[in-house]
């Protein structure tokens, strides 16, 4: 961050156009200090941070509210000299812990680059007061919802729905009050730059103290297993010709939504910056060489920031497409692939269609992402490039992030427990792949990241040799890992 901004004159540019725009203000939030490298870095990364912490404590709540009464080991528990209570109250101290030693660990972290030990603290009270709050909200939503995958989407779209209402509140001075509406507004709040006060995350606090208290009422009173609101049957036909590509669908697509939708969303924002960004980064020298490296060194400065994006979303879409995988341990754990698989359906038959259902996800994610880069940029006027162009390098990106997923595939071949390997290759992508320039990698050792064969590149043409190659690799590791799972059993 030093080299970015490093003097003066360029954090006060910064803090001017900062201060005047206000994609950046509900993206990031008013920046408060911007006499120090630390307080700016903290700036640049506290509320996407805070919004990915409460993401976490949701899941953490309902993996241990929801997961173990769907598979039935919270019954077993139960079975035992325990509680109506203790399994809800087990889940709080787990994620109460997680929030603290998160809040922790994010002061420390603060305290390490600078910041002044007190700032600091209250740094990490933001957070601390931001993971409670997530706690508080999502053991009423699993008390409230029977399946688990919906309490924690329903979780998901409340706490973005705080942090979209707190950034309108930032952005509109007239509706400032909105920020005292949202639980991501209160830790905000908080201000560990400006007036630095704790009566914010007493707020937060009350609301993770209401909402254990409820969250333990209901679970008093309801049946193990079920929710205040119980799932509708399903038809009792099928509305389509049963087939493994439609089972896959219907189990795993409202889990796969949010993948789509975020994309749009976030690109959409990007979207609305295309008009300002040079205004933006003004005269940094070095935040321009930074965007338009991560960007490929294209001499636009808005086509590398839609490059970088891009690329950025292509890893997310690999990540979609691994999630699949995911899904299909799940299954085999909780029983419902023996089910499929009792029917005339072949284990190969059930992972290529695991693998259909990836590929188009991957493909809708940058896609959609595509799209909400034209959609934000044509609201602004900003001076993109076309949509036919942002389309075919959106599309161009499909090859590698298949090439990604592949190893998921191929480790499942081999066992459920080598899933992992698909995520680790995901971080190795983004780290060889968007991110190999910025972090110094060797050359020899990004040319291992598909993404790096094909990067983003708008209005440049998709590199026919790259992409034919990483195309052939994804196909050779996926048969790899069908040759493996005709040889092992299910689980």
């Amino acid at each position: 961050m030093a080299p970015l901004y490093p003097d003066a004159r360029s954090r006060a540019e910064l803090a001017a156009g900062a201060a005047t725009n206000p994609v950046f203000r509900i993206l990031l939030g008013p920046l408060r200090d911007s006499s120090t490298i630390g307080a700016i870095a903290v700036w640049r990364v506290s509320l996407f941070a805070m919004l990915a912490v409460t993401v976490i404590m949701a899941a953490t709540v309902t993996r241990n509210v929801r997961a173990p009464e769907a598979t039935g080991r919270t019954e077993l528990v139960r079975s035992a000299a325990v509680g109506t209570s203790a399994p809800l109250v087990s889940a709080v101290i787990l994620a109460t812990g997680s929030a603290v030693t998160t809040g922790v660990l994010t002061g420390v972290a603060a305290a390490a680059i600078g910041v002044p030990a007190v700032t600091a603290v209250f740094v990490g009270v933001q957070f601390l007061a931001a993971g409670l709050a997530a706690v508080g909200i999502a053991v009423v939503v699993d008390q409230v919802v029977t399946a688990s995958r919906t309490a924690l989407t329903i979780s998901a779209v409340v706490l973005i729905t705080a942090y979209v209402v707190r950034g309108i509140g930032d952005a509109v001075d007239s509706a400032s009050w909105l920020t005292r509406l949202s639980p991501l507004g209160w830790a905000e709040r908080v201000d560990p730059f400006g007036n630095r006060t704790a009566l914010p995350a007493l707020a937060c606090s009350a609301l993770f103290a209401v909402g254990v208290g409820l969250a333990a009422r209901i679970a008093a009173g309801r049946d193990l297993g079920s929710g205040l609101v119980h799932p509708s049957p399903g038809a009792s036909t099928a509305r389509w010709p049963v087939s493994p590509v439609g089972v896959t669908v219907r189990t795993m697509g409202s889990s796969l939504a949010p993948w789509m939708s975020g994309a749009f969303a976030y690109c959409l924002l990007v979207g609305l910056l295309t008009d300002s960004v040079d205004g933006l980064v003004g005269d940094s020298g070095g935040t321009r060489s930074l965007i338009e490296n991560l960007g490929g060194g294209s001499v636009d400065l808005v086509g590398a920031l839609i490059d970088t994006v891009l690329g950025i979303v292509a890893i997310a879409a690999a990540a979609a497409a691994v999630s699949v995988v995911g899904h299909l341990r799940d299954d085999d754990r909780r029983g419902r692939a023996e089910l499929l698989l009792a029917t005339a359906v072949s284990p190969v038959a059930r992972v290529l269609a695991a693998a259909a259902v990836a590929t188009v996800v991957a493909a809708l994610v940058l896609v959609l992402a595509g799209a909400g880069l034209v959609v934000g940029s044509a609201l602004v006027g900003g001076p993109g490039p076309s949509a036919p162009q942002v389309a075919g390098a959106a599309l161009g990106q499909v090859p590698p992030t298949l090439a990604v997923a592949a190893v998921a595939f191929a480790a499942y071949g081999f066992g459920a427990r080598w899933v992992v390997l698909g995520w680790i290759a995901v971080v190795a992508d983004l780290l060889l792949g968007p991110l190999g320039s910025l972090i110094g990698a060797p050359g020899w050792l990004r040319d291992l990241a598909p993404h790096a064969q094909v990067p983003a590149r708008v209005g440049a043409g998709v590199p026919v040799v790259p992409t034919v190659v990483v195309s052939i690799a994804a196909v050779v590791i996926v048969g790899i890992g069908l040759w493996a799972l005709r040889r092992r059993d299910l689980t």
